[in-house]
């Protein structure tokens, strides 16, 4: 008969092994690997870096900025200009030099051009910087294509209605009635009025173009243009003291019920004898024929002051 024990182990003499489950430890919450010396400091040196980077680099920049804009070697060498007729280019490199700064980076491109082209005869100028010390204009000058009379003097004038100085033989001749009835008697009182009178010149432009279109050879017996009444322009023919009112438009129509009168009565008039002063074309379909007497008459009517009783 055998009889059983509860461990077969210790019968034997043997100790029984603890239990692998219960002998187990856990490791202890929040315990951090201790880090050596050396990798302390590199870990300092990590974080010194990420942080000062970023204050070396805008120091670099501003000691960059503050030599490029201080050294000799950004200072205005040369200005070399291209596109000047009439317009002096030495008086532009002299603007540039004596009202805007000498180093190179330091120049407002934006504001040297608006200096530059208040000046007379420069209508656009291009700048370009060519570093380290070079500046490149490119001027576009404006073009003599207007006559005006000022207090007795022919100016010379643009598209805009821009005063270009005096009229000069060296100019060449210049295909333009002369435009009179400007406000101002001088050249400062039509810069005072500019506005309005680039305007009427607009307006007397406008209508020698539409005549120019249909009637290219005689628009040029056109001698001289009134503008002085904004919806009434007057002009005057070749050798003829008669003025032409042509009214505020219809311009080429008016212009050639004149030009091709079929009863050719102006001649008629002038064969008579009779000084016509004015012809008004202002009323489509309509000549109408004023003799020196006549215009003299409605004059004297206008000036005269009524009585008071």
């Amino acid at each position: 008969m055998k009889i059983k024990t509860t461990s077969t182990r210790i019968a034997h003499g043997k100790k029984t092994p603890p239990d692998k489950k219960q002998t187990r430890r856990k490791p202890a919450v929040n315990q951090k690997p201790r880090l050596s010396a050396r990798s302390r400091i590199s870990a300092v040196f990590r974080f010194l870096g990420r942080a000062l980077a970023p204050a070396l680099m805008t120091a670099f920049i501003f000691m960059a900025v503050f030599f490029a804009f201080s050294s000799d070697m950004f200072i205005l060498r040369d200005i070399r200009i291209s596109g000047c007729r009439n317009q002096d280019a030495v008086v532009l490199e002299n603007i540039i030099r004596e009202e805007f700064p000498a180093n190179i980076l330091r120049i407002d491109l934006d504001k040297t051009r608006q200096r530059l082209e208040e000046e007379t005869w420069v209508r656009r100028v291009e700048i370009h910087r060519m570093l380290p010390s070079f500046l490149v204009l490119r001027v576009q000058e404006r073009s003599p294509e207007v006559l005006l009379e000022l207090g007795g003097v022919q100016m010379m004038a643009d598209r805009e209605g821009v005063l270009l100085g005096a009229y000069k033989r060296e100019f060449g001749k210049i295909e333009s009635p002369i435009f009179k009835g400007l406000d101002g008697g001088d050249q400062e009182a039509y810069k005072k009025s500019y506005d309005e009178n680039a305007e009427r010149i607009q307006r007397g432009i406008s209508m020698l173009t539409e005549i120019a279109e249909a009637m290219p050879l005689a628009v040029h017996d056109i001698s001289e243009i009134d503008i002085s009444e904004w919806n009434n322009i007057k002009i005057m023919m070749n050798d003829d003291p008669a003025e032409i009112f042509m009214g505020g438009g219809n311009y080429v129509n008016r212009f050639a019920s004149f030009i091709g009168d079929p009863a050719k009565k102006y001649q008629e008039l002038k064969n008579q004898g009779i000084q016509v002063a004015q012809i008004d074309l202002s009323n489509d379909g309509q000549i109408v024929y004023k003799s020196m007497e006549a215009v003299a008459r409605e004059k004297a009517l206008k000036n005269r002051k009524p009585v008071n009783r």
